[in-house]
């Protein structure tokens, strides 16, 4: 059987056609990622969609190598890189991305919109009308839509509903769920990527990809809240009945732990970076008597060797981390989630949580089960430094193929032989084990 396989991935796989290539791009504060892929028509045979991953790019932000903002041209140089390195790894060229935004500002608010019906039954063009008429009744100077998710639909003042249509009525009322953000940050986003060279063809909210990347198809419908540990802010969001009902971004995040920490070892932002990477952790998570070498500014300005012990690093970290969760908590008990109605279920992903101790320290601020979320339905290639800080951009290819475009269904083509072998050959080696290992 091996022998058969062999022979047949020699069999030329370019006679397919090919669907276009989709690439997802996660701007952040401390790096930048590219993930490449293409709609596999053998793998959307199996139950769980999952994706073959062709291409990843990676880029560490300048701005993390000093802590202070990057630059326009020097972001855009980043994204330009990490594009290309995808581009190269997959063997085709990305002209379009869907990317992500999670900086400051995004915020998401709930909206009701009702019409009267023009013909007997309802219809498309009438569910549209009612989302329009909610979008309206929201005030949003200098604000862009990202999201409008429809929560429910009454008729006639009736017992909201999911899916109105063909049904009779006379009026039509909606509930949704509307996400924006900036127009301004959103225009610089798009700006930057544009001076990369490729186009920007959505942008989705990190804390929304970064949840359909991690959460199970029961936490979807039961309800979950994700809370997303960025490097310059943190993402949350909360889903129930298989929709988003809640997002926002709370303006603090990795980089204040790593200034605290240089404060506190009189060492630089980038030394800092590598100690809090390598050595961070929480309370009683690691051994507090252990010494590791934390280099220090020297009397002549320059970096000097030294060493700390982790309790102290763990004593630096841990106030921040429980500062900023229980910041979480408040906005979600603002929001009206931390009840016995409300979600029962914490997902973190992130780089922050990647810290050692995160998740009891979670549990015991949010008073609620805690896991580390990874993404899901994710295949192809053996790539190293993965996990959850890879959600967001995992998230936003599982949006892209779950909402296709004309061009994605245009090359409506057979698997080759080729294909076949190589998924079956994939599948009797054991292709999930980097999603296991990583994600």
């Amino acid at each position: 059987m091996t022998a058969l396989l062999e022979r047949i991935e020699h069999i030329d796989a370019d006679a397919a056609p090919q669907a276009p290539l989709v690439a997802a791009l996660d701007v952040g504060v401390s790096k930048t990622v590219c993930l490449a892929a293409r709609r596999d028509p053998v793998l959307d045979l199996h139950p769980e969609r999952p994706l073959r991953v062709l291409g990843v790019g990676q880029q560490t932000a300048p701005a993390i190598a000093s802590g202070k903002p990057a630059d326009f041209d020097a972001c855009a140089r980043a994204i330009e890189v990490a594009i290309q390195e995808a581009s190269a790894m997959a063997g085709a060229p990305i002209k379009r991305v869907v990317a992500s935004y999670a900086g400051p500002g995004l915020r998401a608010e709930i909206v009701r919109g009702a019409v009267r019906i023009k013909r007997a039954v309802i219809s498309g063009a009438d569910v549209q009308n009612a989302i329009d008429t909610a979008m309206r009744s929201l005030p949003t100077p200098q604000r862009s839509f990202l999201h409008v998710e429809p929560l429910s639909y009454t008729i006639d003042d009736g017992e909201p509903i999911a899916d109105p249509h063909g049904h009779p009525g006379k009026m039509l009322a909606v509930e949704a769920c509307v996400v924006t953000a900036p127009t301004d940050a959103i225009n610089a986003l798009r700006a930057c990527i544009n001076q990369a060279g490729v186009e920007v063809e959505d942008i989705i909210a990190a804390p929304k990809a970064a949840g359909l990347a991690v959460l199970t198809r029961e936490e979807m419908e039961e309800g979950a809240i994700v809370i997303d540990l960025g490097a310059g802010a943190t993402g949350v969001s909360v889903f129930a009945q298989d929709t988003l009902i809640h997002a926002e971004t709370i303006a603090t995040g990795g980089v204040r732990l790593t200034r605290d920490l240089a404060t506190k070892l009189q060492t630089t932002f980038a030394a800092a970076e590598r100690v809090k990477q390598h050595f961070g952790a929480v309370s009683n998570a690691c051994d507090p008597r252990e010494a590791v070498q934390t280099p220090k500014l020297g009397m002549d300005g320059r970096l000097e060797a030294s060493t700390t012990l982790r309790g102290v690093i763990a004593d630096t970290l841990t106030p921040r981390l429980h500062e900023t969760l229980l910041q979480v908590r408040r906005q979600l008990d603002s929001a009206g989630f931390i009840n016995a109605d409300g979600p029962q279920r914490v997902v973190l992903v992130g780089g922050g949580a990647l810290i050692p101790g995160i998740r009891e320290l979670a549990t015991d601020v949010l008073s609620m089960p805690v896991r580390i979320g990874r993404p899901f339905e994710l295949c192809g290639f053996d790539h190293g430094d993965a996990g959850p800080a890879y959600a967001t951009a995992a998230g936003m290819l599982r949006h892209r193929f779950d909402n296709p475009e004309l061009e994605d269904v245009e090359h409506s083509f057979q698997p080759s032989l080729a294909q076949v072998a190589s998924v079956m050959r994939n599948t009797a080696r054991g292709a999930w084990r980097w999603l296991r290992e990583n994600f």
